[in-house]
């Protein structure tokens, strides 16, 4: 008996094994012909460079030796320069992958293991909202989603965001099913990205605070502050190099907010623009995080999604990395579809995504420059736009508590 079912799930590690395999080869192939990967070759080379010689990430040494390998080669829209402007701690991600002295294998290995956590976001994204599409549509709306533009091409560069995305869903997961002490660790790792994830740590926190729920905040603190420790003993100035780098953050990062697009496309009204788009979208955000405040789980979730989506709106530069995050909003947006509607919800949620799917990519196809403030403006507001009408098209149904939900859906059912 114990043989008998023991062995579908030999089978089925093999099959996971021969899988992974296939990826890694594959991979490897692709990481052979030098293409793309800036963000990893960022990481790797500067983390490397603190492996091997005890130099630091941010010093001159490093970030000239980053430029002469990498130049700038292999761009996509919004990238940053090609310096570690990464908080230090958030080496215990690349740590790993520097110690393999061949760039290659170590690159092939990365885009494995970032694949991997894109698929485990999906799955766990389904398990936070509940979402149970056919698998048929499972598959359509995860192979729409990772090939969409803008998963598919911070995939291939190879920047923190996949990593930093996983810690965050997974954090949710922990809260959600009350593991405090998991989950509050989980949300300082996802720091490693800091200006993509502030602001959704702040509410996570606000939030946690208001539950009484302390002993995540207590979780979050130890492991920032044991990071930034374990790290300042490799490089005491670290935090001093780091904080310039904020400091000089237009010299560092890529200054495609939404208002300076406003103001590249349409020089005469633009900046007015972005600036009443910013109020206005930091008085939706303030409003809905009171709300929010002392309610249940699934009202969380939903003002965190918004809060996600929001942030491009609220004045924070854009990087093309940043909307792997909001792939939860697209699963919290398809759940309460597929609840509400449990024929044909799923259908909705999957032409939605094939909707934004089509429409980045033939941006790109259409584009003579990707230096266009046209095209760039288009790039960052397809997804967050649909987004933000469909999370406030389902907002009903995703705050209200679950049991009451499903006593309105059986009472429609019966009328």
């Amino acid at each position: 008996m114990n043989r008998s079912r023991s062995l579908p799930i030999i089978i089925g590690l093999l099959f996971l094994v021969v899988i992974f395999i296939g990826l890694l080869w594959g991979n490897y192939k692709f990481a052979k012909l030098n293409w793309s990967g800036r963000g990893f070759q960022v990481q790797w080379i500067s983390i490397r460079s603190l492996v091997t010689d005890l130099s630091s990430p941010y010093s001159n040494s490093t970030t000239v030796q980053v430029q002469e390998s990498i130049g700038n080669k292999n761009s996509f829209p919004f990238e940053n320069q090609s310096v570690y402007t990464s908080p230090l701690y958030s080496a215990i991600v690349a740590f790993p992958f520097a110690l393999i002295k061949d760039n290659i294998l170590s690159r092939a290995i990365w885009l494995t293991a970032q694949l991997i956590s894109l698929l485990v976001i999906l799955l766990v994204g389904l398990k936070i909202t509940g979402w149970r599409p056919n698998w048929y549509v499972f598959l359509l709306f995860s192979g729409l989603m990772i090939f969409s533009y803008h998963i598919f091409i911070p995939w291939l560069d190879g920047g923190l965001a996949i990593w930093a995305a996983l810690f965050l869903t997974l954090a949710f997961l922990a809260i959600r099913n009350h593991w405090d002490e998991i989950g509050g660790a989980l949300l300082a790792l996802s720091a490693i990205h800091p200006h993509m994830t502030i602001l959704i740590i702040v509410f996570t926190l606000i939030w946690v605070v208001s539950k009484k729920k302390i002993s995540i905040l207590v979780w979050f603190c130890m492991t920032l502050i044991s990071l930034t420790i374990v790290f300042y003993f490799l490089v005491p100035g670290w935090m001093l190099q780091y904080i310039r780098i904020i400091y000089n953050f237009s010299d560092y990062f890529t200054s495609a907010s939404l208002g300076m697009l406003f103001k590249d496309l349409w020089p005469g009204v633009g900046k007015q623009l972005g600036l009443g788009i910013t109020i206005l979208s930091g008085i939706v955000l303030i409003i809905e995080w009171y709300l929010a405040l002392k309610k249940d789980f699934r009202w969380f979730l939903w003002t965190a999604c918004l809060t996600l989506v929001m942030c491009p709106w609220i004045g924070l530069p854009v990087e093309i990395g940043y909307y792997i995050f909001l792939l939860l909003p697209l699963i919290l947006v398809s759940a309460m579809l597929s609840e509400r509607w449990p024929r044909g919800g799923q259908w909705v949620a999957l032409l939605i995504t094939a909707v934004v799917f089509a429409w980045e990519w033939l941006i790109i196809l259409y584009s003579s420059s990707n230096s266009q403030p046209g095209m760039r403006l288009n790039l960052i507001i397809p997804l967050p736009v649909i987004l933000f009408i469909c999370l406030y098209w389902v907002r009903w149904w995703a705050i209200k508590p679950k049991h009451f939900l499903m006593e309105e859906l059986k009472l429609g059912e019966t009328i």
